[in-house]
């Protein structure tokens, strides 16, 4: 039981105390009394006696009881005000954790819960969710069904002010996924649930450390993706390859066997179909890898720091891209050509807008501050987050290099000859990839 408790605990068995005594005192004399200052007290003899002595007693203890209890409750007075900006503190987290949870966490309430962790993970590490994506806007392509890979919460408010993230979660991403959940941005959440979601947030943020230790583990994972996918797309082609035979074996078992129905002849056949639209999809994939992997090969750690911590900004098409899909990049434009959010870096751009590399770090590690300005004649939205609690100065220095001095040499035009794979025979289902159009620069 808390302090708080405690306190409202014996109040409570005062008050009820006082009541009682009230009670019995009015059942014992119930004729009415004249006025305590009307009736006549005792005499001086007796006053200054034993009774007088018990009376000063009574008031050395309680002036005693005032004297130690004051300075301990002037003591204990700032950890009193911690505790209790922590339990309005705790309280808003847990209102908060309810909001992000889904069906999968404890906190989740079927009422309430918006389930943030959907997109985002269960432990705010990111995610994905499928929703339609128009290539080129209101151009000729199709909108597609794909998968947009979702941004990491656990480490928002590194990047982030609090109220910078209030206003994301208020009023969305336009473009994105990501709907206005604030009622001023037209959402069903009002100020205090968006600060309760934001207090959560926080309260499952890594630290700095952490966060550039898995920075380091990202990119040396980026740094052999190419390759790793080469070696999925030959093991899926090994297995296409002895389902094949399999199928033909089980085909030809069933074909010599007088007993076997039309029926299980024609699901043999099926069976030998899917296995061979498996095999086309898994060497056309492999083809793709191997061409996406030597088209990576000298791929420097700035661009690979910019695809991670950038590009879904920059970078038109980058958060729905998939480089295990044959022609995926048919979805992307130029690394650095502007994106949802995110300004056009080409051109020159970052030289002309920081005057010297340092310059450009510095905003990079702090970001935008809204209606501030940056740079030569930059006017912050802020919008553009701050790396320096996640990235080192070395990655924030490799980035920047790449965006002033390679990025306008880059592209995601992939030499590929390869066919893209059409509608499967069979039963079950093959993948195949969403993407159709030729490569674009």
């Amino acid at each position: 039981m808390t302090v708080r408790s405690a306190l409202l605990v014996v109040n409570l068995i005062v008050l009820v105390g006082l009541v009682v005594y009230a009670i019995l005192s009015l059942r014992r004399s119930p004729e009415s009394k004249a006025p305590e200052n009307l009736t006549p007290f005792l005499a001086d003899e007796d006053l200054e006696g034993r009774r007088l002595e018990r009376v000063l007693g009574w008031a050395l203890l309680f002036a005693a009881v005032i004297a130690v209890a004051l300075p301990l409750y002037w003591l204990r007075e700032p950890t009193r005000q911690k505790q209790s900006v922590d339990y309005f503190q705790n309280g808003s987290v847990n209102r908060g954790a309810t909001l992000f949870a889904n069906s999968s966490m404890p906190a989740y309430n079927p009422t309430v819960s918006l389930q943030c962790a959907n997109c985002h993970g269960a432990k705010g590490e990111g995610g994905s969710v499928k929703t339609t994506y128009d290539p080129d806007g209101d151009g000729p392509l199709p909108a597609l069904q794909v998968t947009w890979t979702a941004p990491p919460l656990n480490t928002e408010l590194l990047r982030f002010s609090q109220d910078e993230v209030n206003q994301i979660i208020t009023y969305g991403r336009p473009g994105t996924p990501m709907q206005a959940w604030g009622v001023a941005g037209g959402g069903p959440k009002n100020p205090q649930a968006i600060n309760d979601l934001v207090n959560y947030i926080q309260s499952i943020q890594l630290s700095p450390a952490t966060s550039q230790a898995n920075a380091a583990a990202a990119l040396e994972t980026a740094r052999k993706a190419a390759d790793t996918q080469v070696k999925t797309a030959e093991d899926n082609l090994k297995t296409a390859q002895t389902t094949l035979a399999q199928a033909q074996q089980q085909a030809a078992k069933t074909n010599a066997d007088p007993k076997a129905s039309a029926s299980d002849k024609a699901n043999a056949l099926a069976a030998v179909n899917y296995a061979q639209n498996a095999i086309t999809n898994g060497e056309q994939s492999l083809a793709w890898a191997q061409a996406w992997a030597n088209f990576r090969e000298n791929v420097t750690d700035g661009q690979l720091l910019f695809e991670l911590n950038c590009a879904r900004c920059h970078t038109k098409g980058w958060s729905v891209f998939d480089p295990t899909q044959v022609r995926g990049t048919g979805v992307l434009g130029p690394p650095g050509g502007g994106g949802i959010t995110g300004p056009n870096l080409r051109g020159g751009t970052e030289a002309r807008r920081f005057a010297t590399p340092q310059l450009q770090a510095d905003f990079v590690a702090t970001g935008s501050d809204f209606e501030k300005p940056y740079g030569n004649g930059g006017l912050g939205s802020g919008r553009m987050p701050g790396f320096g609690q996640m990235l080192t100065k070395d990655q924030i220095n490799q980035i920047v290099n790449y965006e002033r001095n390679v990025i306008d040499s880059t592209n995601y035009d992939v030499p590929f000859d390869g066919k893209v794979s059409g509608s499967n025979t069979g039963t079950g289902t093959v993948p195949t990839t969403l993407f159709t159009s030729p490569p674009q620069g």
